[in-house]
């Protein structure tokens, strides 16, 4: 410690002189051995802070503090300027200058000193008693007094530490937030996005939470808290979210408090009254389960809150003992309320032996039973699944042993409706797996489901006629297998209750009803049902819709050609295209879809011409892709790989007009652009390498000439529209100029195509831009014959005097082309990279071009100077 005593005496002195003269004496401290104090790429920083701190704390008086009070409120009050930027440009705040008065290692650094005051006082034996805490006390307050939601998400990432400076009112703080209208947290949870440029404004203030539940004390409060902010939650792509956090907190094998038992117990108690539908699902994720995984919560930092000899984990005993009371209060919770009767149905193979007992024997009490069966039906449903899952996979370890199985079976039993149509609701309302009873031969498993729901929707019809089948179909999830069944069922006497009147519905249920119907008397009758059919008296929509439920095969082109005549468009217009089922030539339907303004079905059925190696009509094609632009037609109908793989079909089709594949890979170029992408615009780009005009125009049209002055008029959407393609097709652009159709290279067309560009860049005041972008794409150099790693034509280019822009954005190019990657702690990758280009800058600066050389050498420091950095970030 002597040490510190003489750079005591150093900071005391320095505490009265300008700030020059400050720093100019705390590098004096730096140089001492053992020094406080740390200087790294610019920014000093405090070790060892705790030791400091009690060193220095009897240099402090009240007067310190108070100032120190007004400045940490001060500063902590600032507005973040990012919150004025839309939340997917805050990414680039400090680009757009957007930017804090103070540096986040200040404002750090005050919210520390903050926590110190508040959790370790005694340092300060010249200030007056409970100064200290005062202080932290009244600077939270102020600080969060009237607080709006850019001002908690200007400080998130600083809560963890400005709860800990003083807990109870940071707690208060929290509340009054919540208690206030607007709350501002439902904006800060609004805010949150997603993504690499996303961002999540509540992380700081759930970890902050976590850990003041570390402390017994706090325990409750901070609990209730967290479940008034889990009610406001509307949910989102980030992990850190209030509920998480409780269950983090209470994990029975693994809870990040060292409250007592008891305490948690109070806890949870108190969530129930306070919140009690979060404190339900709390419960129910306390349950025992095969697979749970925690990273534990966020600790404290300043106070001594944990025990040295704390260790994660708990005994056995432990565990049973918090197990046992979170599955009682579930079953207190449960009580008279179906809906949790019946989720926790769920979790029966997860509750201890005594909680399953007491849980059964509520579900055969009177007051179960005595309910109404549509009350019953739910619990029956979820017990009968839940059997079935259990025999099913018998022999799976978290199945529950026959016996168990064999109790709950009874339990069902004395609980199954009589009506048909709450004792066949679970076919319907159940995805076909989950109702499978056995495992394997999945085949056969489907039939016999597929007979089990005909022979009940025979028995609802039998019950209460069309009108009982037509209210189940309305009421179930699995509309369409009600549907489809009474179609296989059903006999002609039927078909008059639901055709035609039915056919032109618009609500989604009976479509969805009366389309399955159709397809279920066509599965059991075939054509032959059409053929009795009469349709005489029908319209034409209705003929119309009737044959779009029909396979989508030349049969029911026939039907269409033959009932409808002249207006066939009532069947083209709506068909279900699906050309799987043709099993033929697609080319009569082409036609007629692209007749009828149907160019995305079209363009599914070209596809799967395609896939089928059927012959590709070009012009067919061209037609169907260009019409998609501008179509009505809902784009669900295609797939974004079809059109693509269209594309890509016509662009090696020599039949095909350049000028039309120009237009369409302009119309589709947002999808042949950009990460992932499976295809690319190669005649665009082909026309930039080799017409110089073009590219001149491409460029003209995204930049603004250095010849005019800035427009004020607002761009039209279509004008953003066309930069908007542009700026894609030469950010993706890599085809050389000077490239041939046939992948060689011509020197002396790249010469003459970059001299026609040089000329009408300047000439319209584009130079700049454009000898940037020319460079960006000479990243995609080929070798040249002699062995150079580059052509001499491109090198002698980029070498010129007078091609500083075009090697800027030769620079720009190549660093950006290394895209998203992992860091290497070790710097290895970035070490091998500068490697590379130090050898390339060897080799054509002994070729004669040292021009080029430099800006090589720049970039291999520039990732040797990264290498360093990315060290030494991880030695820190």
């Amino acid at each position: 410690m002597r040490t510190y005593r003489n750079d005591k005496q150093v900071i005391e002195r320095l505490a009265n002189e300008t700030y020059s003269d400050w720093i100019s004496g705390i590098r004096g401290v730096l140089q001492q051995p053992g020094s406080p104090l740390s200087l790294k790429n610019g920014t000093w920083t405090v070790v060892k802070r705790r030791e400091l701190w009690q060193t220095l704390g009897e240099s402090l008086f009240d007067e310190h503090l108070d100032r120190f009070k007004q400045m940490v409120v001060d500063v902590l009050k600032e507005p973040d300027p990012r919150f004025e930027l839309p939340p997917e440009e805050r990414y680039a705040a400090s680009i757009r200058g957007k930017v804090l008065k103070h540096s986040h290692a200040l404002r750090k650094g005050l919210a520390e000193s903050l926590a110190l005051l508040g959790s370790q006082p005694e340092a300060l034996k010249n200030c007056s008693l409970g100064k200290a805490e005062t202080v932290a006390i009244v600077s939270i307050r102020e600080i969060f007094e009237d607080s709006d939601w850019i001002l908690w998400g200007s400080v998130d990432n600083l809560l963890p530490t400005l709860a800990e400076a003083a807990p109870l009112e940071f707690l208060s703080a929290v509340e009054n937030a919540l208690n206030r209208k607007p709350c501002p947290f439902d904006e800060l949870f609004s805010q949150e996005g997603s993504g690499i440029t996303g961002a999540n404004y509540m992380t700081g203030l759930l970890w902050g939470l976590e850990t003041l539940a570390w402390d017994e004390q706090y325990l409750v409060q901070t609990i209730v808290v967290l479940g008034k902010l889990a009610l406001r939650d509307p949910g989102g792509n980030w992990g850190n979210r209030p509920a998480n956090s409780l269950t983090t907190i209470f994990l029975p094998w693994l809870p990040q408090t060292i409250a007592s038992v008891d305490k948690r117990k109070v806890a949870i108690r108190t969530l129930l009254k306070e919140c009690p539908t979060i404190a339900w699902r709390l419960l129910l994720d306390m349950l025992p389960r095969q697979q749970q995984t925690s990273m534990g919560s966020h600790k404290p930092v300043w106070r001594k809150i944990i025990p040295d000899n704390w260790k994660e984990g708990v005994e056995k005993s432990e565990y049973w003992d918090q197990v046992s009371s979170y599955a009682d209060f579930a079953l207190e919770a449960v009580r008279g309320d179906f809906v949790r009767v019946n989720e926790l149905i769920g979790y029966l193979n997860n509750l201890p032996k005594a909680c399953f007992d007491k849980l059964l024997e509520y579900l055969n009490s009177p007051e179960i039973s005595h309910r109404s069966e549509e009350k019953r039906t739910p619990l029956w449903a979820s017990l009968v699944a839940f059997t079935v899952k259990h025999r099913k996979y018998s022999d799976a370890e978290w199945a529950l042993p026959a016996e168990l199985v064999e109790r709950i079976e009874q339990t069902a039993s004395s609980l199954a409706p009589e009506n048909p149509l709450n004792l066949h609701s679970r076919l319907f309302n159940q995805y076909d797996a989950d109702l499978y009873e056995t495992r394997g031969d999945w085949e056969e498993q489907r039939k016999k489901l597929e007979t089990r729901r005909q022979e009940a929707v025979r028995e609802i019809f039998a019950y209460g006629r069309f009108k009982a089948v037509f209210d189940f179909a309305r009421d179930v999830n699995l509309t369409r297998s009600v549907g489809f069944s009474f179609g296989v069922v059903a006999d002609e006497s039927q078909d008059a209750l639901i055709l035609p009147d039915l056919l032109l519905k618009e609500d989604d249920k009976i479509v969805e009803f009366v389309r399955a119907f159709v397809s279920g008397r066509y599965s059991n009758q075939s054509w032959k049902w059409l053929d009795h059919l009469d349709a005489r008296n029908w319209t034409k929509p209705q003929i119309g819709k009737f044959l779009s439920y029909l396979a989508f095969t030349q049969k029911t082109w026939e039907y269409s050609k033959d009932l409808l005549g002249e207006s066939e468009g009532e069947y083209w217009s709506r068909a279900i295209v699906n050309p799987f089922e043709a099993k033929g030539n697609l080319d009569h339907a082409v036609d007629k879809l692209l007749e009828h303004n149907r160019p995305n079905a079209a363009i599914c059925c070209l596809w799967e011409m395609l896939h089928n190696k059927k012959p590709l009509d070009p012009s067919k094609a061209i037609t169907a892709l260009l019409q998609a632009v501008t179509s009505d037609e809902p784009p669900s109908s295609v797939g974004i790989y079809n059109p693509v793989e269209i594309i890509q079909a016509l662009q090696v089709n020599p039949q095909v007009d350049p000028e039309d594949l120009c237009k369409i890979e302009w119309a589709y170029l947002p999808v042949l652009t950009g990460p992932g992408r499976q295809a690319s615009p190669k005649t665009l780009e082909q026309k930039l390498a080799s017409e110089p005009a073009f590219f001149c125009e491409a460029i003209r049209t995204l930049y603004r000439s250095k010849k005019k002055a800035k427009s004020e008029k607002e761009p039209t959407e279509q004008e953003k529209a066309v930069a908007s393609n542009v700026w894609r097709l030469l950010h993706d652009w890599k085809t050389l100029p000077g490239i041939q159709t046939d992948g060689s290279f011509c020197a002396s067309d790249f010469n003459e195509w970059l001299k026609s560009v040089k000329k009408q860049c300047d000439k319209s005041g584009h130079l700049e831009v454009a000898l940037s972008t020319v460079g960006g794409v000479l990243i995609h150099y080929i070798p040249d014959p002699d062995g150079l790693w580059i052509h001499r034509a491109l090198a002698e280019a980029l070498d010129a005097e007078d091609a500083g822009r075009m090697r800027d954005g030769f620079s720009i190019g190549i660093f950006n082309s290394r895209g998203v990657y992992c860091v290497d702690p070790t710097g290895k990758p970035e070490k091998d990279i500068a490697a590379k280009y130090r050898q390339q800058a060897e080799e054509v600066e002994n070729a004669g071009y040292y021009r080029l050389a430099g800006t090589l050498k720049k970039l291999a420091d520039s990732y040797e100077h990264e290498a360093e950095r990315i060290v030494q970030e991880r030695e820190d």
